[in-house]
């Protein structure tokens, strides 16, 4: 796995990430000096006593000073940085994600691109600015702790290097076990997410049904996998780094014993002993570090391969490229359509169909012949198999995606509310939009009245997903929002499903004279709205017949 894709989203740091890496090298070779100052001074203390040693008590003084301060200054240097790239992954991640068609939305779980958009890229920018920026510094206290006890003692010197390649053979065999375990875990997570996520969407639906222990239990089997795993995880970390440092203890303690008095290498004085024995204990906390830094990097490896998949997917067609187009007239065709869902058989078989710019047009026929398939083409949800349609007569497949998608109001049949006030949601897609463009949009939606009646107004908070008001007014404020920005097409999925009898028939009242000179898809099965309509077009088996309207 390559490094490139994350390492070019830390370009615009590498300022900073240069400078971690400095104060980290710094304090690297300011630690180095720190064992052979103790070294000497405890050498001077067991030999005349500490006769002298102030100016070497000062400087070992000063050495721990100085790392200290280069440590503090380069955690906040990388927290600061770290912070900072993870604002830019999330954001970057995010957009793309929002870019990407309906159809990979509805191959992927949520939980997955929540859990990748969130803790993951904040687990990856802290990778970057505090583990891979520290890989300098851990190389530079090996290497520096390797040459002075080389100085120190040539056989030392020479035998640390060869035990080297032990370890991280140890490390290989180990990583590729940390690796499959990671990818576990993740996956996991992943699905403890997206199993509270649909539970919390679902909480009527669960409490209706008095499933509350199933569900409970669902979730309790998950999350003692995800336990299970991270137990395995967090236990090969609690043996890897302290085995890894007995090792490396042992075998300082085993070269000290041949160094020593009496060993190969003839004697030593107590000052070279003890900076012996503090450069070899030195030496062990890089290579216990780089036993975390090789778990870190399997992980690191996982979702910098989630994540480039991820952003490797090409936007949704026409985004970003295409004609801009101005206010459209509102004249749609649907010429030899074709359309397939993956995997099944053709809900749409040459279609045509031609619907007259400010021609009131009603779709209906049996629930999955096609008709919110029709509207979802009309929009660029979905990409047809074959055939095109037209937009004042120019191939939608030309226009800007979003610059098309401006030209229609949508009420879906599922009204798509957010955490916020009643004036936020109405005005979604006009966030400029006057009080007076407000409360002509509600009146017109039949929403004037409840709004109202509520004691905020328009400043009432709806809870997610419009908890707080009923069905009918989730519909209604769905409905103004789709009428505000005074679009030239209007297109209403079932849009009145919530009204009662007497709702219908004012809202057909007032759109009587408000729709005029609009072109108006209505997807419906409901007597007062189909009254609405120029022409009924029945849609099913995978063609469109036309019924003259009564009216």
């Amino acid at each position: 796995m390559r490094f490139s894709f994350l390492l070019a989203r830390a370009a615009p740091y590498r300022g900073p990430l240069l400078a971690i890496s400095a104060l980290t090298l710094l304090g690297s070779a300011s630690m180095l000096a720190i064992p052979w100052l103790a070294g000497q001074l405890l050498g001077g203390v067991v030999s005349d006593g500490g006769a002298q040693l102030a100016p070497i008590a000062g400087l070992l003084a000063l050495a721990l000073a100085l790392t200290t301060g280069l440590s503090v200054v380069a955690a906040i240097l990388s927290a600061h940085t770290a912070g900072r790239v993870l604002a830019d992954l999330r954001l970057e991640s995010y957009t793309h994600i929002q870019q990407l068609p309906l159809g990979f939305h509805d191959r992927s779980r949520q939980g997955d691109l929540l859990a990748l958009m969130t803790y993951e890229v904040g687990n990856l920018s802290q990778f970057l600015t505090s583990t891979l920026a520290g890989v300098p510094a851990m190389l530079v206290t090996s290497v520096g702790a390797v040459v002075l006890l080389f100085l120190l003692d040539p056989l030392v010197g020479l035998v640390v290097p060869l035990l080297l390649p032990l370890f991280f053979l140890g490390l290989k065999l180990v990583g590729r076990w940390q690796r499959a375990l990671a990818s576990e875990a993740r996956e996991a997570d992943a699905q403890l997410m997206t199993l509270a996520e649909e539970d919390l969407e679902m909480l009527p639906a669960i409490k209706a049904f008095a499933v509350e222990q199933r569900q409970r239990e669902r979730y309790a089997a998950v999350t003692q996998q995800a336990f299970a795993l991270m137990f395995r995880q967090a236990r090969i970390a609690a043996v890897l780094g302290p085995a890894i440092a007995l090792f490396a203890g042992l075998a300082a303690v085993a070269l000290l014993l041949g160094a020593g008095p009496g060993g190969e290498a003839g004697p030593r004085d107590a000052a070279e002993l003890f900076s012996l024995l503090l450069y070899a204990a030195l030496l062990t906390r890089p290579v216990g570090a780089l036993a975390d830094f090789y778990g870190r990097l399997q992980w690191a490896r996982g979702t910098l391969a989630r994540l480039e998949d991820v952003m490797a997917l090409p936007p949704e067609p026409g985004f970003g490229q295409g004609l801009v187009i101005g206010r459209a007239r509102g004249e749609i065709g649907f010429e030899r359509l074709t359309f397939a869902f993956p995997g099944r058989a053709p809900l749409l078989r040459g279609l045509d169909l031609a619907i007259r710019a400010g021609e009131i047009v009603a779709l209906t026929g049996v629930n999955g012949a096609g008709k919110s398939t029709l509207i979802n083409l009309l929009l660029r949800f979905y990409e047809p198999d074959g055939g095109r349609i037209t937009l004042d007569g120019q191939d939608i497949a030309g226009i800007e995606v979003q610059a098309l998608r401006r030209q229609f109001g949508l009420v879906p049949q599922r009204a798509l509310l957010f955490n916020g006030t009643l004036r936020a949601n109405v005005a979604f897609g006009l966030p400029d939009a006057s009080d007076q463009q407000i409360a002509a949009a509600l009146k017109l939606a039949q929403a004037e009245e409840f709004v109202a009646a509520l004691p905020e107004g328009l400043d009432t908070e709806i809870g997610d997903h419009g908890v707080r008001l009923s069905g009918g007014q989730r519909q209604r404020i769905s409905l103004a929002r789709a009428l505000l920005p005074d679009p030239p097409v209007l297109v209403f999925d079932e849009a009145t499903s919530m009204y009662d009898l007497e709702g219908e028939a004012a809202f057909v009242e007032a759109c009587q004279t408000a729709l005029a000179g609009r072109t108006v898809i209505i997807v419906t099965h409901r007597r007062a709205s189909l009254a609405l309509s120029d022409r009924t077009i029945v849609v099913e088996d995978g063609a469109a017949r036309v019924i003259e309207s009564a009216r």
